[in-house]
């Protein structure tokens, strides 16, 4: 199915969900009855199977025939069941006590009783700027269900209390629509499939044929209703909250919001670095935060306003955009006085203590990184003086002086820079990403828009990750100029390339024997420098790297680094493997664009790596292991 089928699909499937949302839900649960249906028959079929092989080689019926049939279906079930109990873990974060905010939990008791929900079993801090609400179970669909309240400080402390009682209503309001239990079932699934097919062709397993048919007709057409279904709950949610608060306690909220969240996740963190670098303290990012939101001055916040609204309804997002919801509420889309008490001030007992916990959790865990952060800046904005002060040439300076340019002053103030960048470099490849800043530029203002377009290809040429963002560009200025024809010629060159992309990421997922590996070309002081990272993992007793070339994009650059290990007796490596992995590629930063495989048991892809001249990089003898 292609995006732009996809999206016809969802907008048909739109209008189904609105006009009989009931019927329209029946639909959703008998398409997820058929995913775990689907699962369930074949799981059926193979225990059957090896029930009757068992049985007749319990009876003396003994052939080898027996015994395939015996191990195939076994090794199977065995896949499909650990597939669907999945365990599910409780969220990180600080568990909230009674005590501790217990004008907060009395609010959600009066709320959970008026929209019908279950009990809240845990209400759990976090860093984020969102609220949610989830449906917990021990092992996938089994064990007991605990509903699990999710709420960010950064949002407790942008919202008044008014507005936080309608964003906690809207998000109870998921669970009094069955919203959380269903979307519950729906992960799960997705989530089972997901375990099932990658355990099936790690393990080169016969039989994932029978799943990978299916879910490629199915998963499509799967994804279309639920998603669907999500955008249509966002409006029940919404109007939910709206009951039982006001209409306009939930639009502000979602005003507030919109100019909140973007301003924490773009701008805070740089502009608290920036005054730590000045003052020499410790960052202080939660208390930091709610002074300057405070602060926020009125033409800043109007700009992250007025960009939200003029931000559409995409098939990237379930949650409808801030026109649309406010629309559906029926209130204006303005943004509301600045309110002086917090919801983190109203509700909680002791909000100062919360507040410096979360700082001190941040200090504890960014200890190193924030200190490396305002070294890092001090260092770029010496640079960007320097730079600033003296007429620069060479392409490197330059492009360093532009980027420099953008994060100390203003884009409007690099983009001399970066014309006298596309004048004189043009034809180095390096220039790709200025060539595409100074492209969208020229279409923004309309002052050059055919240079702009003329940049943009260019820049595409040169470098094929700018491809997505660059035909994107242009399919907003042909439809923004009405140029209907050069629109649809660009957007289904988009679509094209969206799925030659997703074809190459899964060739990226997926590592195979049968991949066409070559010697890879990295530069030597990469290789030494990677060389001593692996030396600081004893276990590793030899590291293969290799270039994986691709037949969607071949000027992709992937390579696989293939470990082989020598663990400690007894150690079950199907346990352990996650956490070898999050370990090495957390410490084996210097391989770039390198996907990290251990080789232990995986006979067929190691035979297939040690075929390439020089794939051995690094080895260790018995002594250095035992030292």
């Amino acid at each position: 199915m292609t995006n732009q089928e996809f999206e016809t699909l969802v907008n048909k499937l739109e209008k189904q969900a609105s006009a009989n949302p009931k019927l329209y839900r029946f639909k959703v649960i008998m398409l997820t009855g058929l995913g775990f249906g689907y699962v369930a028959l074949f799981l059926a079929l193979f225990l059957l199977l090896m029930a009757i092989s068992i049985a007749m080689i319990a009876d003396g019926s003994f052939t080898f025939g027996n015994v395939k049939v015996l191990l195939l279906t076994g090794t199977l079930s065995f896949f499909i069941i650990r597939a669907l109990i999945m365990k599910m873990d409780m969220p990180d974060g600080y568990y909230l006590q009674r005590e501790e905010a217990p004008k907060l939990f009395g609010m959600i008791e009066s709320l959970r009783q008026k929209l019908n929900t279950p009990p809240i079993d845990e209400i759990v801090l976090d860093s984020e700027f969102n609220a949610s609400v989830a449906q917990i179970s021990t092992y996938g669909m089994f064990g007991k269900k605990r509903n699990v309240l999710v709420i960010g400080i950064p949002l407790l402390s942008a919202l008044s209390q008014q507005q936080f009682t309608a964003v906690l209503a809207h998000e109870l309001a998921h669970i009094s629509n069955s919203d959380t239990a269903l979307g519950a079932r729906i992960y799960r699934l997705r989530m089972s499939w997901g375990r099932l097919l990658h355990s099936l062709e790690e393990n080169e397993q016969f039989g994932t044929f029978i799943f990978r048919k299916f879910f490629q007709w199915f998963y499509p057409r799967f994804d279309a209703y639920t998603f669907a279904m999500a955008r249509q709950e966002e409006y029940d949610a919404d109007r939910s909250a709206a009951a039982v608060t006001s209409p306009q306690a939930m639009g502000e909220a979602l005003a507030v919001t919109s100019v909140a969240a973007p301003y924490y996740y773009r701008d805070f963190y740089s502009e608290l670095f920036e005054e730590c670098a000045v003052t020499n303290s410790v960052p202080q990012p939660y208390s930091n935060f709610s002074e300057k939101l405070q602060s926020l001055n009125e033409k800043k916040a109007s700009e992250y306003f007025k960009d939200q609204l003029e931000e559409e309804s995409y098939m990237t997002d379930t949650h409808p955009c801030l026109k649309d919801r406010l629309s559906a509420l029926g209130v204006k889309a303005e943004l509301p006085e600045r309110q002086q008490e917090s919801a983190l001030e109203s509700f909680f007992a002791y909000p100062g203590r919360v507040i410096s916990a979360f700082n001190d959790m941040w200090v504890d865990y960014n200890q190193d990184t924030w200190k490396e952060e305002i070294e890092n800046f001090n260092e770029s904005k010496k640079r960007f003086r320097e730079l600033s002060g003296k007429q620069v040439t060479s392409l490197e300076e330059l492009l360093e002086k532009a980027f420099l340019t953008v994060e100390f002053d203003s884009l409007e103030a690099a983009i001399p820079i970066y014309e006298e960048i596309a004048e004189k470099y043009h034809h180095d490849q390096r220039t790709a990403g200025a060539l595409l800043t100074l492209g969208d530029h020229h279409l923004e203002y309309r002052d050059n828009a055919d240079k702009g377009i003329e940049l943009i290809n260019l820049a595409m040429s040169y470098d094929w990750e700018l491809r997505l963002p660059g035909l994107d560009l242009l399919c907003g200025y042909y439809y923004e100029t009405e140029q209907n024809d050069l629109f649809e010629k660009t957007r289904e060159e988009l679509e094209r390339w969206e799925a030659i992309v997703e074809a190459s990421n899964e060739e990226c997922d997926f590592i195979q024997p049968t991949d066409n590996f070559t010697t890879h070309d990295k530069e030597r002081e990469e290789i030494l420098a990677g060389i001593d990272q692996l030396r600081q993992f004893s276990e590793i007793t030899k590291a293969y790297l290799v270039r994986k070339q691709h037949a969607s994009i071949p000027e992709r650059k992937q390579y696989v680094l293939g470990l082989d290990l020598e663990l400690p007796k007894g150690t079950d490596l199907e346990e352990a493997e996650a956490a070898l992995y999050e370990k090495y590629i957390n410490g084996l930063g210097e391989f770039e664009d390198t996907s990290v495989i251990i080789l232990n048991d995986k006979k067929d892809l190691r035979k297939s790596i040690l075929k390439i001249e020089n794939s051995q990089i690094h080895s260790i003898t018995d002594k250095e292991q035992a030292s």
